[in-house]
C-alpha cells in the first residue's frame, strides 16, 4: 500500500475519531445546561409553593382571629334575623347593621391592609351564604356564594377554618375563612357579661379574608432576581368573577389562553397577546426564550385553587410564569462549546503531526489533550457547586438507601453538624430520628424515605434534630432523583420555620384564652367539655362541673372601680390554680362567671375541692395597691353524665345549682342533680 494512501487512510481515521469526541464533548456540554436549567427550575418551584403555603396559614389564622369578636358576631346575628323576616337585603335595618359592622370592621381594615396586604374582607350570612358586606367591594352585597365559593361551603358544613387559593365573584388570591359563633336567646340560663340570660351558641355567619399575591412575588422576585407573574385560565376567571373585577392583562389579546392576575413585570401580557405561551402542562416545565437582545429560562408549573387540591380532577385554576436572564449561562455554555470544539482542532492538528513524526511526542500530545478535559470538567463542577453553596435554603441529597450524598453549607449551619458527620451517615438516623415527645420516628413514615419508595414529590412540615441535641421546625420539599427511569435516590429542599410555627401558637393563644385571666375563653371551654364528654361515652369514668359566680361583684365596681374589680378576677384564678390539680380547666365564661371541668372528680370529691376554693378566697381578701378587697364565692357542682347530648346540658343543671347556692344566702358550694 502506497505511503500517501496510508497517511490518507490514517488521516480520515483520525478526523472521524476527533469529530466523534467532539460531538459526544458538546453534547455532554447541553446536558449539562440541560441540568443546571431545570435544577433552577424545581428549586424556583419549590420555593414558591412553600411561600404559598405560609401564606395560607397567614390567611386562615387572621380569619379565624376576627371570627371571634364577638361584636361582629353580635351584628351578623342580628342581620340574619332581619333577613329572614323581610327577605330584603337592603331593608332598613339591613343598612343600619352593615354601617354598624362597617364601623366597626373600617380601622381594623385598613391597619391589615397595611400590616398583611389584605386586599379582602367579607362577611356572610347563613344558611345560603348571602353576602352581607365587602369591605373591598362595600357596594356589592346580598347575592348568595353557595353555588360558587366550595370553601365557604366546607365552612359552612363543619365551622372549620380552612384557607386557599380561591376565584371569587369580586376577587381572587389566597382566601382564609373562619364560622362566626354568637350566643343566642334559647331555653338555657348561661350568663354572658354584658348579655341577658338565656343564651346559646349558634352559627351567625362566616368571615373571609383574602391576601393578594403582589406582595408575596415581589419579595420573591426582589430575592432571587427573577420575574413572577401568577396567570388564570380565562374560562376559569369569566365562569366565577364579576366583569367589573376581572383583572386586565397589560396588551393582552381577548383571545388569549390566560389573564394576568398578578406581575412584576410587562412581559407576560405582551407575550399572551402575542401568542408566545400557551396553556401550559400539568408538569413543570422549563424553557429557553430569546427576547428584547436576551435569552430568557421560561419556567411554568400548575396550581390548583382549594377545589382543586380536594378533588385532583378539578381543571386547575392557572399557572404560575417565572422568567430571569439566562444570558450568563449560556454565554459559558457556549464558551465551553468553542473550547471543546478549538481543543477537538488543536488536538487533531498536534496528533495528525505527532502521527507522522513519533509515538512518544503523539502519547505526550494525548496526555495534554485529557489534562484539558479535566481541568474544563472540573470548572463545570466547580460552577455547579457555587450554585448549590450559595443557596439560602438548605439542601442535601441522599441514595437510594437514605445516605447523604452532599449537603449545601446552609444546611450544615442549621444543623450545626460538620460535612465528615452528614456524609455517608443514614440522614434519618443522624438528624430526623424520634418526635417531638422523644417516641421512636419509624423510617416508614419519614417523607424522604417515602418518596425514596414511591417516587412521589412532596412536601411536608417536620422536625429536624440538632448535632447538640435541640430540635427546629422545618417546611421540607422532598424530590427524586431518577435517571433512566431507575430511582437514584432524592433531593430534600428545607428552611427553618420556628418564627413561623411561635406565630401560630401565639394566635391560638389569642383564640382560645381570656386576655385578662390567662384562663380559657368560653368558646375554648365548651369545646374542652365536648371533648370530655366523648371520652367518658368512649371509656367511661366520672367529672364534675363547678360554676362559680363572685357574691356582690358588681359593688366591688362601684365602689373601688373596674380596673380594681378586675384585680379581684385575676386574685380569684390565682386561688383557683392553686388549688386545682393540673388536669383541671378553667375557663370564664363571662363577667365575675368561671366554670371549672375536673376530670376524674365526683360530685363529693368536687364538693370538697369547692368548699376549700370557698374557703381559700373568703380567707383572702384581693389586696389592690393599699386596700384589702374581700370577696366571697358561690358555687354550683353538677357531674358530667354520659348520656348528655352536649355541654350545654351540664352548664344547665351546674347554673341551676349555683342559682340555689346565691338564692339561699350566697358563699356557699351546693351540689346539683
Amino acid at each position: 500500500m502506497r505511503y500517501s494512501l496510508v497517511v490518507l487512510i490514517a488521516s480520515a481515521t483520525l478526523a472521524a475519531m476527533f469529530a466523534a469526541g467532539a460531538t459526544l464533548s458538546l453534547r455532554r456540554n447541553e446536558d449539562n445546561l440541560a441540568d443546571r436549567l431545570q435544577e433552577k427550575a424545581v428549586r424556583l418551584q419549590s420555593i414558591y409553593e412553600v411561600s404559598t403555603a405560609e401564606l395560607e396559614h397567614e390567611a386562615r389564622a387572621l380569619a379565624y382571629s376576627m371570627a371571634t369578636d364577638a361584636e361582629i358576631g353580635h351584628i351578623l346575628g342580628e342581620a340574619g334575623r332581619d333577613q329572614r323576616a323581610s327577605k330584603d337585603s337592603n331593608s332598613p335595618r339591613a343598612r343600619e347593621l352593615r354601617m354598624a359592622l362597617g364601623n366597626r370592621l373600617s380601622l381594623l381594615w385598613q391597619e391589615m391592609q397595611a400590616q398583611f396586604d389584605l386586599r379582602q374582607l367579607q362577611l356572610l350570612l347563613t344558611p345560603d351564604l348571602t353576602s352581607f358586606l365587602r369591605l373591598h367591594a362595600p357596594e356589592d352585597y346580598g347575592d348568595s356564594l353557595m353555588d360558587v365559593r366550595p370553601m365557604l361551603r366546607s365552612i359552612q358544613a363543619d365551622r372549620v377554618p380552612r384557607g386557599g387559593f380561591e376565584i371569587g365573584r369580586a376577587f381572587a388570591g389566597i382566601r382564609g375563612g373562619a364560622a362566626v359563633l354568637h350566643p343566642v336567646t334559647a331555653g338555657l340560663t348561661i350568663h354572658t357579661r354584658g348579655m341577658e340570660a338565656g343564651r346559646e351558641i349558634e352559627h351567625v355567619g362566616t368571615l373571609e379574608v383574602g391576601i393578594g399575591l403582589d406582595g408575596l412575588i415581589a419579595r420573591l422576585s426582589r430575592t432571587f432576581n427573577v420575574s413572577i407573574a401568577v396567570l388564570l385560565d380565562t374560562e376559569r376567571v369569566t365562569q366565577a368573577m364579576w366583569t367589573r373585577y376581572q383583572p386586565g392583562s397589560l396588551d393582552a389579546s381577548p383571545s388569549a389562553c390566560c389573564i394576568v392576575l398578578s406581575s412584576t413585570g410587562t412581559e407576560a401580557g405582551e407575550w399572551l397577546n402575542r401568542s408566545l405561551i400557551d396553556r401550559g402542562t400539568e408538569a413543570l416545565q422549563s424553557r429557553l426564550m430569546p427576547w428584547n437582545g436576551k435569552t430568557l429560562q421560561l419556567i411554568r408549573f400548575p396550581f390548583r385553587d382549594y377545589l382543586g387540591t380536594q378533588d385532583p380532577s378539578v381543571p386547575r385554576a392557572g399557572t404560575i410564569l417565572i422568567w430571569r436572564d439566562a444570558s450568563a449561562d449560556l454565554a459559558a455554555h457556549q464558551e465551553a462549546r468553542v473550547l471543546t470544539i478549538r481543543n477537538a482542532l488543536l488536538a487533531y492538528a498536534v496528533v495528525q503531526l505527532i502521527v507522522l513524526g513519533a509515538l512518544r511526542i503523539t502519547r505526550r500530545e494525548w496526555q495534554r489533550q485529557l489534562d484539558e478535559q479535566t481541568a474544563t470538567t472540573e470548572r463545570l463542577a466547580r460552577q455547579n457547586s457555587l450554585l448549590l453553596n450559595t443557596a439560602g435554603e438548605g439542601i442535601y441529597g441522599v441514595d437510594a438507601d437514605g445516605r447523604a450524598t452532599f449537603i449545601n453549607p446552609s444546611a450544615l449551619e442549621m444543623l450545626k453538624f460538620s460535612e465528615q458527620d452528614i456524609l455517608g451517615r443514614n440522614q434519618h438516623e443522624l438528624f430526623h430520628h424520634h418526635y417531638e415527645d422523644g417516641s421512636p420516628y419509624p423510617a416508614s413514615s419519614c417523607p424522604v424515605f417515602e418518596t425514596l419508595q414511591d417516587g412521589r414529590r412532596r412536601r411536608a412540615e417536620d422536625r429536624f434534630i440538632r448535632a447538640d441535641g435541640t430540635e427546629f421546625p422545618v417546611s421540607m420539599t422532598v424530590t427524586p432523583i431518577e435517571e433512566n427511569a431507575c430511582r437514584k435516590g432524592a433531593v430534600v429542599v428545607f428552611r427553618d420555620i420556628t418564627e413561623l410555627t411561635e406565630k401560630r401558637q401565639q394566635l391560638l393563644r389569642l383564640a382560645t384564652t381570656d386576655p385578662l385571666t390567662g384562663t380559657s375563653n368560653r368558646r375554648h371551654f365548651l369545646d374542652v367539655m365536648e371533648t370530655e364528654l366523648a371520652r367518658l361515652k368512649r371509656r367511661g369514668g366520672v367529672a364534675s362541673l363547678l360554676m362559680t359566680d363572685l357574691d356582690h361583684f358588681k359593688r366591688i365596681n362601684d365602689l373601688h372601680g373596674h380596673a380594681a374589680g378586675d384585680e379581684v378576677l385575676k386574685h380569684f384564678v390565682a386561688i383557683v390554680r392553686e388549688t386545682l390539680r393540673k388536669t383541671d380547666v378553667v375557663g370564664r365564661i363571662g363577667g365575675e362567671e368561671f366554670a371549672i371541668l375536673l376530670p376524674g372528680e365526683d360530685k363529693e370529691g368536687a364538693r370538697e375541692l369547692a368548699e376549700r376554693l370557698r374557703e381559700s378566697l373568703e380567707n383572702s381578701p384581693s389586696i389592690v395597691g393599699e386596700k384589702s378587697i374581700p370577696c366571697t364565692v358561690s358555687i354550683g357542682i353538677a357531674a358530667l353524665r354520659a348520656n348528655d347530648t352536649s355541654a350545654d346540658a351540664v352548664l344547665q343543671r351546674a347554673d341551676e345549682a349555683l342559682y340555689t347556692a346565691k338564692r339561699t344566702g350566697r358563699n356557699r358550694a351546693v351540689v346539683g342533680a
